[in-house]
């Protein structure tokens, strides 16, 4: 049976990404998601009352339900989507065609008429071998020119990528040639997009052999899915260790044994509820145990209640 959508005069556009939560949106998130979709007619202050009267819930139950979506990174404030809106590009001059196997090579002939033709690049070049520690054979000049000539990149930006391949232990220009190209072919062209995106590779590298450890993997590596769940811990909500040795501690309490994706619906619901610190977390955890020893009702929003329920075992 084929279904068709009557659209009438509009439509609603929501991202994609909605589909991998919907199995954990409840009727509430969903109404309100719904609503938000919509465009409703109202500013900052008034935009909790005109959800709240779309939906028919309260303003504390669309205030949680929008928590709840931008934990999930569906939603972002107007703040946090230009501080993590990427830097502007400036404009690619025609790309050249490359080679299979990488960058064009130079012939010694021509590396020298570069090197005493454009002085900027002889200097560009000494300041490399200073930063790898070593004097590069004619190849290795040629990955340097090729990386400015034919990337369009300029000094600056090849120095912070040898940087970064001392620091990731791997000093090796065919290694920051394959980076490079990676890096290009992704967009990645300027100095200050550079650097971010380095930053972001390297704390996630850290990351991953301390939660390695952590969760006892072994030697086995990562699936692909665990590989997205610590990138989204590390960068996207922005977890210390301290957080995810409690989201750690908890899975175990919980199920008896280490769990990447319980920890990380633990981890989800504790920064859909605002929780961002271990103070966070224990604050709520002793403030829940308080309401519950002493047999009064827990007062503090559903959302609230039900992430600390999901998180320590209480179905």
């Amino acid at each position: 049976m084929m279904l068709h959508f009557t659209y009438g005069t509009g439509v609603l556009n929501l991202p994609s990404a909605v589909l991998s939560h919907i199995n954990r949106a409840g009727k509430r998130e969903l109404r309100v998601l719904l609503a938000l979709a919509a465009k409703l007619p109202a500013d900052d202050a008034t935009l909790a009352a005109a959800v709240s009267d779309a939906t028919g819930l309260s303003p504390a139950e669309v205030d949680s339900a929008i928590a709840f979506w931008r934990g999930t990174g569906v939603l972002l404030t107007e703040e946090s989507a230009q501080a993590t809106a990427p830097a502007p590009q400036p404009a690619r001059a025609e790309r050249k065609p490359l080679p299979d196997k990488g960058l064009p090579s130079y012939s010694t002939d021509e590396l020298s008429r570069v090197l005493e033709s454009r002085r900027e690049f002889a200097s560009l070049v000494d300041a490399c071998q200073q930063t790898f520690g070593k004097i590069f054979n004619a190849a290795e000049v040629g990955i340097i020119a090729g990386m400015v000539d034919y990337l369009g990149v300029d000094g600056e930006y090849v120095l912070l990528l040898l940087s970064h391949c001392v620091r990731m232990e791997k000093k090796s220009l065919r290694y920051a040639e394959k980076t490079a190209i990676s890096l290009y072919d992704e967009g990645v062209t300027d100095a200050a997009a550079l650097e971010e995106r380095l930053n972001r590779i390297e704390l996630l590298n850290t990351a991953v052999g301390q939660i390695r450890t952590m969760f006892g993997v072994g030697s086995r590596a990562l699936s692909t899915k665990e590989k997205r769940m610590v990138e989204q811990w590390v960068c996207v909500m922005q977890y210390g260790m301290d957080v995810l040795q409690l989201a750690y501690e908890a899975t175990v309490d919980a199920i008896h044994e280490p769990s990447f994706a319980y920890a990380n619906t633990i981890l989800e619901r504790w920064h859909a509820a605002g929780y961002r610190t271990t103070e966070d977390v224990e604050r709520a955890l002793a403030e829940y145990r308080r309401a519950k020893a002493g047999g009064s009702s827990f007062d503090v929003d559903d959302f609230f209640e039900a992430a600390l329920k999901k998180t320590y075992g209480e179905q």
